[in-house]
């Protein structure tokens, strides 16, 4: 990788995880102009891009380049099991956080991923490694508002672990 590419590279992904998707997206896409085979660089692009239909060409590219990329799987379950949700009302209106939720309280709550018994105070899955404390876990999962105010706007970065102060398990 040239020196050029690689810095682009970076200061795309950084871009991105500081909210800069625009910025973020131009120098990712000058990543995949010169190497179009830069699995990091569409996975990252899969986080700068607005559209649904953006974010799945992007990881399925990710997953041409790289069948056992586990992001970019996790990625695209997540878009698919939010493709039947498209018909759901969104909440309208300002956000209201919920009252703070006591990190010690364990519930007991069923992985986003392969369905497994978990406890909400578990760090990750213990079948299938995926976080518990990510946005599809929270009973918030469908409401976009929380996500907007904590910068968790992409399907990547919602499927991640995030400390986001209004989580809650999803029951």
């Amino acid at each position: 990788m040239s020196d050029d590419i690689a810095r682009w590279l970076y200061e795309g992904a950084l871009a991105v995880l500081e909210g800069r998707k625009d910025e973020g997206r131009e120098l990712l896409l000058q990543v995949i102009e010169r190497d179009e085979q830069n699995e990091q660089a569409w996975l990252w692009l899969s986080g700068a891009v607005d559209s649904v239909e953006d974010q799945q060409v992007a990881l399925e590219n990710v997953l041409a380049i790289n069948p056992s990329n586990t992001a970019a799987q996790q990625g695209l379950a997540l878009l698919r099991q939010a493709a039947p949700l498209n018909s759901y009302e969104l909440p309208q209106g300002e956000w209201e956080p919920p009252p703070p939720w006591d990190e010690n309280e364990v519930v007991d709550l069923n992985c986003w991923q392969c369905g497994a018994s978990i406890y909400s105070v578990a760090p990750f899955c213990w079948q299938c490694n995926a976080p518990v404390h990510s946005c599809n876990n929270c009973t918030f999962r469908l409401d976009q508002r929380c996500k907007v105010l904590q910068g968790l706007t992409s399907a990547v970065v919602q499927a991640g672990r995030n400390d986001c102060p209004w989580w809650r398990p999803a029951q």
